[in-house]
């Protein structure tokens, strides 16, 4: 079950091009519109000022545009020009065009690439954006036309450093639809208000709700492509409350049945969440995700959303949104209260997703805050976790070494019955350990109780942002694979680099596997076991082989921690003799069956006379034929 988990959510490699080479989008492909999906937005104009010009040039009417635009021809001429706000947390840059976002850039954070490939001098943002490839756009009908304010050239009103209030304009001025952006002095979050003035005889009857596309595509981020766009999706939240996805990566459509709070794009660390505020995104809600067909190693993942808000046919019909851009911070979100958090996979079934939101999460920030290096804090609270499962440990190595004192025994009654008396000799083998006083399932139960930690880990490295871009000895970068060779050529189910902490990993594992096995029963059907023991550790080297390094770094240091805890239990803590004596004594006692032990051998006896009736028949008709 394990291999599977693993193998269905191992992420392909794909190697980021030499230092120095230009992976950008060229213009062309850009401009290039044939070429990109329906459901995806094309890139905007490119802008060349940095302010934002009153004034739209009304001088000439168009007929063609007259036609289309009615009473807001006025607002289908103009020049592209640019706006922007910012604060410590995000800088933000919104164009005339549609009068929407084009770029989000979080301050402090770069690309691997600028981070590691380029050697920049000066540190670039972060932009979630691609090249000015977002929009948030309304449609409405007027004169039975579409309108789409993605083709309205909007002017500037009013901005302050933290407000921005957009326009588009009606041919007489009396009417405009209105974006307002304000900006927190300190966050992740924009305040958007969408107005329409002046327009309840311009707007075509019978639209209670407009429909309010946003489209954007994101820039390739990390390292590892593949595993980027198998995590960059579409999250939402429902007004029951449940947070979901439409799916994972690549390209996925959902329709969404029920009223949506807020919409989320969100890529492998960070998000892009829009929320409706005091109402609800009216259902049906539409999410897509689609790969351009013209994009290249340098794009991620292009995302749509088909949303609709309310309209009243008032002198000012207005709605209030959110937009946050935010990294995916656990401790960020929650603090939003709205359920953005649930974006980060903390493991999809319940009991992981607790482990690390009440155990290692908390740990892992105290440790952080101590200003300790991420090396050190991994191996903290390995340790720490070791601790915890110590008792169940030890247990576990008590029952292995009473069956390894019974190895001989078990060897004689392994000699003693044929290969067709499998039934009988797990009766005597059942026997022998009753008399022991051993219980076989015991060296069970602490790895089933050991198993969800192990797989709370393998969501929780993969998605901590905390170790993005933090290096630890050879890996620069804990939050994706470490490579000490990069090969000319890929090798099936492994990849293309070799990863020097999964190396480790499966060494140990190796090592821990063979101390194990040596307490183990001699048998074909044990040696069948063996055989597949020693193989899972080369299946886990080629599917961890593009994971985290800091989860390999984790599970490396866990089997570490495992054998020498085995050694010292072995050697210091357990007195074979007295072990012994103490089964002997056991075996002297009178028996007295337990009611798991009776159920066992009720079963056994059952089976039995199934064989026996199986074989009845094939008696009978050999004797006939005889």
């Amino acid at each position: 079950m394990m291999a599977y988990f693993l193998i269905f959510n191992t992420p392909k490699t794909e190697k980021l091009p030499a230092k120095g080479k230009d992976t950008s989008i060229s213009a062309s492909s850009i401009s290039v519109k044939s070429e990109r999906d329906s459901v995806l937005l094309a890139a905007a104009p490119s802008v060349n000022s940095d302010t934002m010009e009153q004034g739209m040039d009304s001088n000439v009417v168009d007929p063609v545009l007259q036609k289309k635009f009615g009473e807001f021809t006025s607002s289908a001429n103009g020049k592209p020009q640019t706006a922007s706000l910012g604060n410590e947390s995000i800088h933000l840059t919104f164009s005339s065009k549609g009068g929407s976002l084009i770029s989000a850039k979080i301050r402090g954070e770069q690309t691997y690439k600028n981070r590691f490939l380029e050697n920049q001098s000066k540190k670039t943002d972060l932009d979630l954006i691609l090249n000015d490839s977002a929009a948030l756009d309304l449609e409405f009908y007027h004169a039975n036309q579409r309108i789409q304010t993605k083709d309205l050239f909007f002017a500037i009103h009013s901005q302050t450093d933290k407000e921005l209030v957009l326009r588009a304009y009606t041919n007489d001025s009396t009417g405009y639809i209105q974006w307002r952006y304000s900006l927190v002095s300190a966050g992740y979050s924009l305040g958007v208000e969408l107005s329409m003035v002046g327009l309840e005889s311009i707007v075509d009857r019978g639209q209670s709700d407009m429909p309010l596309k946003w489209t954007q595509i994101a820039p390739r981020q990390e390292l590892n492509l593949s595993n980027e766009r198998a995590t960059s999706t579409v999250y939402y939240k429902t007004e029951s409350g449940s947070v979901s996805r439409i799916g994972r990566g690549g390209e996925n459509s959902e329709q969404i049945d029920e009223a949506v709070e807020w919409i989320s794009f969100k890529q492998q660390f960070f998000c892009n969440a829009l929320v409706i505020k005091n109402g609800l995104f009216k259902r049906p809600v539409q999410a897509e995700t689609k790969i351009p067909a013209w994009a290249d190693s340098s794009v991620n993942i292009g995302y749509t959303a088909f949303l609709s808000v309310p309209y009243s046919y008032a002198p000012n019909s207005s709605v209030s949104m959110e937009w946050i851009f935010s990294p995916l911070h656990f401790q960020t979100l929650s603090a939003m209260n709205i359920g953005l958090e649930e974006q980060i996979d903390l493991g999809y079934i319940g009991l992981f997703s607790m482990i690390n939101k009440y155990l290692v999460i908390p740990v892992f920030n105290f440790f952080e805050q101590l200003g300790l290096g991420y090396g050190l804090i991994i191996l903290l609270l390995t340790l720490i976790i070791k601790l915890l499962l110590s008792p169940l440990n030890f247990k576990m190595f008590v029952s292995s070494a009473k069956i390894r004192l019974l190895k001989p025994e078990l060897d004689e009654l392994n000699a003693k019955f044929k290969p067709d008396e499998a039934i009988k000799k797990q009766q005597a083998v059942m026997q022998l350990y009753r008399q022991a006083g051993v219980n076989p399932l015991a060296g069970c139960l602490p790895m089933l109780v050991q198993m969800p930690f192990l797989l709370a880990m393998f969501s929780f490295f993969p998605s901590a942002i905390e170790l993005r871009q933090q290096g630890f000895l050879w890996a620069e970068d804990l939050s994706t694979y470490d490579s000490i060779l990069n090969l000319p050529f890929e090798i099936p189910f492994y990849g293309s680099h070799v990863s020097l902490f999964t190396l480790l990993m499966t060494a140990t594992t190796i090592l821990y596997t063979h101390l194990n096995s040596s307490q183990m029963q001699t048998g074909a059907n044990m040696q069948q076991m063996k055989i597949m023991m020693y193989i899972m550790p080369i299946v886990f080297l080629g599917v961890l082989n593009s994971y985290s390094a800091g989860l390999n770094y984790y599970y490396f240091l866990s089997n570490v921690v495992s054998i020498l805890i085995y050694l010292a239990i072995r050697y210091l803590f357990i007195d074979e003799n007295k072990l012994r004596l103490k089964m002997e004594a056991h075996k002297a006692k009178p028996q007295k069956k337990s009611k798991w032990m009776q159920r066992l051998e009720d079963a056994q006896k059952m089976r039995e006379q199934q064989v026996k009736q199986q074989s009845a028949p094939k008696n009978r008709q050999g004797r006939r034929n005889k």
